[in-house]
């Protein structure tokens, strides 16, 4: 059977409320010297209460930065409110800024919203992580981050 979906333009508030950082969120870059697929996992986000913009904080020397000061067309893929849900949008870069660590943030326009499980398919539990370094330099971390995030 065919499944059609319904593409959104900006993300529910549902989305939004889910993707407010600590989540496991799949950035798609293109790689700009092989022009595959590159898949990076990210957690410190955070959505824009439009539903319009996600912003990512990333190391300026990842990967996926520099694919997308190539091509800056992205893909996230996550869970959140029972299903799994695509974003395609376009990226932009800021200047790194040294705080801690060396970061910048990634700003993704959205552009298309897509509940991309499978037909019958419904997620009942989450996953879950936990950062696996030094507690105090989480916290400190945590705190710059979401700092730079919400500017």
């Amino acid at each position: 059977m065919l499944r059609v979906t319904k593409l959104a333009d900006r993300l529910s508030d549902e989305l939004v409320a889910s993707l407010q950082g600590e989540k496991i969120v799949a950035l798609v870059t293109i790689n700009k010297e092989i022009h595959y697929p590159n898949v990076s996992a990210v957690s410190w986000l955070l959505a824009d209460s439009s539903g319009k913009s996600i912003k990512i904080a990333m190391g300026p020397k990842a990967t996926s930065v520099d694919n997308i000061r190539s091509n800056p067309n992205v893909v996230l893929g996550f869970i959140g409110a029972g299903s799994y849900y695509t974003v395609r949008g376009t990226a932009s870069i800021s200047e790194a800024v040294e705080l801690t660590m060396k970061l910048c943030v990634v700003s993704v326009e959205v552009e298309a919203v897509e509940d991309a499980i499978f037909y019958g398919g419904k997620i009942t539990v989450e996953p879950a992580y936990e950062k696996t370094y030094n507690p105090d330099l989480v916290k400190k971390l945590d705190e710059e981050v979401y700092t730079l995030l919400r500017q």
